[in-house]
């Protein structure tokens, strides 16, 4: 298999790590791709990027987490 963090995958076809991504393991190598977009363009004054696991996905978030910034560009 492949290790990856301190986690060992087996060979083949990963459809998703614990870390949100793709991969395919083989004897010697290992490719990945992300499965979440990087959050590029936000209001760094009045919001935060927070990294949620479950939906392998970036949430921006209001500095007070209760609201959601609604002004942002993925990549």
């Amino acid at each position: 298999g492949c290790m990856m963090n301190g986690k060992l995958y087996p060979f083949g076809h990963i459809e998703r790590t614990e870390d949100c991504y793709k991969c395919d393991c083989s004897k010697g190598r290992m490719g990945c791709c992300s499965l979440f977009h990087n959050v590029v363009s936000y209001d760094t004054e009045n919001c935060k990027v927070v990294f949620n696991k479950k939906r392998c996905d970036y949430d921006v978030v209001q500095k007070d987490p209760s609201k959601v910034c609604s002004f942002y560009a993925r990549v």
